[in-house]
């Protein structure tokens, strides 16, 4: 099908194909509230007459949405018309913007929140998403674009690369707990038939057969997936907002046991976060490389485990590794000492026959 030029001008405008899905669904309802069929149609009133008409739809959206949701319903209109060479009044636009409220959603998962989720599912591709996501500290939207090619293994763990071939990539991890479950998934769908390649989804739809062409995951069946195990974890919720977000809490979970730690380093840290701006310049200055980041993400893995029994494998690894850092290094002092010693008496040695061939 080929899209009207208007509309196609527009997307051009945008980046990856989710931006382009949520952008474009808004300016259907846009369209819709129009009452009309073609994108065209929006473009063939006069200047004015357009400007009158979008101020219109603003007024009618605050007697029905949130004040901090009505500029991301708005802001696809403007960029259509602004790709359309039509000239908006855009300040006196954002005057008509409600204020803005305390926004809610701020609060993250716990280790005993998550564990419930988990406890509250027996497929095994829900519990590889909640164990991806809490221990690697994705955003939901990594999940569509991410393929088996993506995902590789490394000592115990997991490295994933994000937004592969773009230019907000980057590396982060999977712990060996959500590592496990991960293959675990895997395995069961090799055992439904699907024959799993590079460009394989690392999470894929649904299905009935597991020898159909694999389809990967939204985030809107993620979104589903994740809200089913959550029935035991009691959440307030403060206007059309929860303290914890469904999907983007696994993030600031992982976020929150990263930065806990006395001894974190914040620019490795932001790295595995994905951030690229909160310290300008490390996006010149500070290129890591992939085992330096993973050297800093092995220090929360105790932190980043959900089960119990994880979480103290992991913690009894690293004292164990702690102890032989420490035993080589006393083993090393001992030897320098030595050394130390026996350069001492050489040289007392020495003396002392000076000493002697003097006084004869």
């Amino acid at each position: 099908m080929v899209l009207q030029r208007c509309l196609s001008i527009f997307l051009q405008a945008l980046g990856s194909d989710v931006t382009k899905e949520n952008y474009q669904y808004q300016l259907n309802r846009f369209l819709a509230w129009n009452k009309l069929k073609n994108y065209d149609d929006l473009l063939k009133a006069d200047e004015k007459s357009i400007q009158r008409n979008l101020e219109d739809y603003l007024i009618y959206l605050k007697d029905k949405y949130s004040p901090n949701y009505i500029p991301s319903i708005i802001a696809p209109v403007e960029l259509f018309y602004t790709m359309n060479e039509i000239n908006l009044n855009s300040k006196r636009l954002h005057k008509l913007f409600p204020t803005k409220t305390k926004k809610g959603g701020y609060g993250s998962y716990t280790r005993d929140h998550i564990q419930t989720m988990l406890d509250n599912t027996n497929k095994k591709r829900t519990k590889a998403l909640i164990l991806f996501l809490a221990s690697s500290g994705c955003r939901v939207g990594v999940i569509p674009e991410l393929k088996l090619k993506h995902v590789t293994n490394i000592e115990n763990c997991k490295q994933v690369l994000c937004y592969a071939d773009s230019k907000e990539e980057y590396v982060t991890f999977m712990s060996p707990e959500a590592s496990k479950a991960f293959d675990d998934y895997l395995e069961e769908r090799i055992q439904d038939h699907e024959k799993l390649k590079r460009e394989s989804p690392a999470f894929r739809k649904s299905y009935l057969l597991g020898s159909l062409p694999a389809e990967t995951m939204e985030t809107g069946t993620v979104r589903n997936a994740l809200i089913i195990t959550l029935k035991d974890v009691v959440k307030t919720k403060t206007g059309t907002r929860f303290n914890i977000p469904t999907v983007h809490g696994l993030r600031k979970f992982f976020n929150v046991s990263l930065k806990s730690r006395y001894d974190c380093n914040l620019s490795l840290c932001e790295k595995l976060m994905g951030h690229s701006t909160t310290i300008p310049l490390d996006n010149h200055y500070g290129t890591f490389s992939p085992e330096s980041i993973f050297a800093e993400y092995k220090k929360a893995i105790p932190e980043l485990s959900i089960s119990q029994e994880w979480k103290l494998n992991e913690e009894l690894k690293q004292s164990k590794q702690e102890i032989d850092i420490t035993k080589d290094k006393l083993i090393e002092e001992l030897k320098s000492n030595k050394k130390e010693l026996d350069d001492f008496k050489a040289r007392f040695d020495s003396m002392e026959k000076l000493l002697l061939q003097i006084n004869s």
